[in-house]
């Protein structure tokens, strides 16, 4: 575990380029319940303005901040590190876990592609949690890097503790694949919740890509289209098709309190009708209560035609 300013050091000495970067400030005074944000910033290119957004209710005093798709070093966000571009104007402590890792051939791993936990308060104890692979990224050239450049890594989540009003709290994010099944999503789940304690105060969320369907499979992707129109629901209440959400319920999380019902979370373009618009980011509990009500789906435009990211920021509060 390393900060910022010595990931350069660990390349160079060829380290581990999945290690965690963790940066620690002085914990804010917090009042209030907890409140949990979780975000697919899709690369975060607007560090600044993603932050402006995050200080604007309902998200403005949130504890703790998930996010799925940052870019480290990357050509598309102008080489920012775009989670510690985040984390300062908004004074949080942050963990950031590659997913994959970038280099030019022969040299050094600089640029790196992940997710991160943000924190009001000190995070302790962080690991890296990689998920199974069920698709080979690395034969895919990666938006916004030059030709020749090596992929290395596979889906993965990030762990971390930190102590909020006297209790130990665990955070966690996971990444699932969208490009695979629902089988196998729910297999990625069971291995990260096995990275888990199996007991106390534990908030997760992330990206879980609970589209119903295999992505991969045109076939069932062509399918999807006729189930739409007998189970118009499917795309905003995917519980049903996605078995991850069994194995949430035996490792003994509540997931129903805490996301807003029947509000989709991503919206590729205003094009499409938002019955077609699917539900992806979800929060879920153990051993802490939602505050009832709490929990929303906020936007992520900006005016009438650009926004943040294709996906949407969702927020609940938890009674400590």
């Amino acid at each position: 575990m390393v900060d910022g300013h010595s990931r350069a050091a660990l390349q160079v000495e060829g380290g581990d380029p999945f290690a965690p970067i963790v940066v620690n400030r002085p914990a804010q005074t917090l009042a209030g319940p907890l409140k949990v944000v979780a975000f697919n910033a899709l690369g975060c290119k607007d560090p600044a303005a993603v932050a402006a957004r995050l200080k604007q209710p309902p998200l403005a005093g949130a504890a703790v901040i998930l996010l799925s798709e940052l870019d480290w070093g990357l050509r598309r966000s102008g080489g920012r590190h775009t989670v510690a571009d985040l984390a300062e104007p908004l004074s949080m402590s942050f963990a950031f876990s590659p997913e994959f890792a970038f280099r030019r051939e022969h040299s050094d791993f600089k640029s790196f592609f992940g997710n991160a936990i943000l924190s009001a308060v000190p995070l302790e104890d962080v690991r890296v949690v990689p998920l199974p692979t069920f698709y080979d990224w690395s034969n895919r050239r990666f938006w916004g890097t030059a030709p020749g450049t090596v992929r290395l890594g596979q889906r993965g989540g990030v762990i971390a503790c930190a102590e909020f009003g006297g209790r130990t709290v665990t955070l966690g994010l996971a990444h699932l694949e969208n490009r695979a099944t629902a089988a196998a999503r729910a297999e990625q789940m069971r291995q990260f919740l096995a990275s888990l304690p199996p007991s106390g105060a534990t908030i997760i969320g992330g990206d879980f890509n609970t589209t119903t369907v295999n992505l991969l499979d045109w076939r069932d992707c062509a399918a999807t289209l006729v189930r739409l129109a007998i189970e118009p629901r499917r795309l905003r209440r995917p519980q049903p098709y996605e078995p991850l959400f069994e194995v949430l319920d035996r490792a003994g999380f509540n997931y129903d309190d805490t996301n807003q019902p029947l509000e989709s979370t991503f919206t590729l373009s205003g094009l499409i009708p938002p019955f077609m618009r699917p539900k992806l980011d979800w929060l879920a509990r153990r051993e802490l209560k939602a505050l009832p009500g709490s929990a929303r789906v906020v936007r992520a435009s900006q005016g009438w035609f650009q926004r943040l990211s294709d996906h949407d920021f969702i927020v609940c509060d938890f009674e400590l």
